[in-house]
């Protein structure tokens, strides 16, 4: 690139496979990848188009002039091509889009139609099927001669003439099949099929479950419209992953865009729940303490033990949250009051362990066992609340149909941290004459 040797550079990164050339072009400046990215072969840039950021595809698109922009939309397939579309500007898209082969067109716009986080949104429209009256020797020369226009061949998927799915048949069902067989003798009817509508992250699941290569999507009538392979569900759990992660540390942005984001993006995005903990643990932590500031002037020594009890309950509680929204992700969880029990009878063991183990160092520090007592007290409280808490406010989001990962993070630490105090505090309230 320094030294302007375009052709060298060009047939360099023809070499690399496209998540290798993603990785090098996303470590360019912006003007760099603009002065590579143009002269590169349209087929290179295609290959490489769906491996980087989207905030770099919207990039490349639009430092290309629409019809340019289009010839490169066109070598991308369908399901590949729709998340890019999706990307763009509205009145960008109409005018790319103009420019596409009217059966492109047509194909993105029919896409288009779904929600991007579906399975009609994620499908490709590409997918061998076959009649059932066609002969096993036809289907294996079919696919010869077209094999090339479609995404995948893992699997052939029968069709009756109202395109309605019948039945699947695996590569190698085909090719050890009798040759003069029709494929409606030979394939397996019992197809493993989502709708259009059903959300990604269920997709993900039942492709997981049932170890497949790729899941046929259906209409209301049956009607084969598409499949999600493999690679798109990947995909999916990867997003899926790394908003749930976000949710628990607390940003509500993908931790996947922070990593190189701008340092202000990445400011807006973890600022405000840091000021939901900061109103939590300092404001109303602070309120607590001055409502009960003559029992701590009276025991100095009781605001030694407020911070073990603050980390121990919101441990415990994110904990908790934590791998109960795992499962409730994975469909694991089937019973959620059994759950709910089960957690407590945990937090109760945990609790009297720590409790105990506290107490007696309460006891070893201050000189007083009612001290060792009310901050033993004080922790077994704070554990089993933050056990049930743990469950039950991930559960309550869910009922109210917002994510559950919403609860966990400085939300549910900052929780636990209030409930500590006041526990903490009222109990030493009560047992003060014993304290002093």
């Amino acid at each position: 690139m320094k030294r302007k040797e375009w052709g060298a550079l060009e047939s360099a990164c023809s070499r690399m496979h496209p998540h290798e050339l993603a990785e090098f072009v996303r470590s360019l400046s912006s003007e760099e990848r603009g002065e590579v990215l143009t002269r590169l072969p349209k087929r290179v840039v295609a290959a490489l188009l769906p491996e980087l950021p989207d905030e770099l595809q919207t990039e490349l698109l639009e430092l290309l002039p629409p019809r340019a922009a289009a010839e490169l939309l066109a070598e991308l397939p369908p399901d590949e091509r729709t998340d890019v579309l999706a990307l763009l500007d509205a009145s960008v898209r109409r005018e790319v889009m103009g420019y596409l082969p009217p059966e492109v067109r047509r194909e993105a716009q029919a896409l288009l139609r779904h929600p991007g986080d579906t399975a009609g949104g994620l499908m490709t429209t590409s997918v061998l099927a076959l009649r059932g009256s066609t002969t096993v020797e036809d289907a294996i020369d079919f696919i010869r001669r077209h094999a090339g226009e479609y995404e995948t061949i893992y699997y052939l998927y029968v069709v009756d003439d109202e395109g309605r799915l019948k039945g699947v048949l695996s590569l190698r069902d085909l090719v050890l099949a009798p040759a003069g067989k029709r494929l409606e003798e030979v394939m397996n009817p019992r197809v493993v099929a989502v709708p259009q509508g059903m959300d990604q992250e269920e997709v993900a699941k039942i492709v997981a479950d049932y170890d497949l290569a790729a899941v046929p999507v259906v209409d209301d009538e049956g009607r084969l419209l598409g499949i999600v392979t493999v690679d798109d569900v990947v995909d999916v759990i990867e997003e899926e992953l790394s908003e749930d992660i976000a949710q628990l540390a607390g940003t509500g942005v993908g931790v996947d865009r922070l990593v190189d984001a701008p340092p202000m993006q990445v400011v807006r995005a973890r600022l405000p729940w840091l000021i939901v903990a900061l109103i939590g643990d300092g404001l109303v932590g602070a309120s607590i303490l001055k409502r009960f500031e003559e029992t701590l002037a009276s025991a100095v020594v009781l605001s030694l033990f407020v911070p073990v009890i603050m980390t121990m309950g919101g441990n415990v509680g994110l904990q908790t949250s934590t791998i109960f929204i795992r499962g409730l992700a994975t469909k694991e969880i089937k019973h959620k009051l059994a759950y709910l029990l089960r957690e407590v009878r945990i937090g109760v063991t945990m609790a009297l362990l720590a409790g105990a183990g506290v107490a007696l160092l309460g006891w070893m520090i201050a000189g007083k066992p009612a001290i060792g007592v009310v901050v033993g007290v004080a922790m077994f409280c704070a554990m089993t609340l933050a056990s049930i808490m743990g469950v039950a406010v991930p559960w309550f989001f869910q009922k109210l149909r917002i994510d559950p990962a919403i609860a966990s993070g400085p939300l549910m630490t900052t929780t636990q941290d209030i409930l500590g105090l006041l526990v903490y505090f009222t109990l030493a309230s009560m047992m003060l004459r014993w304290i002093i």
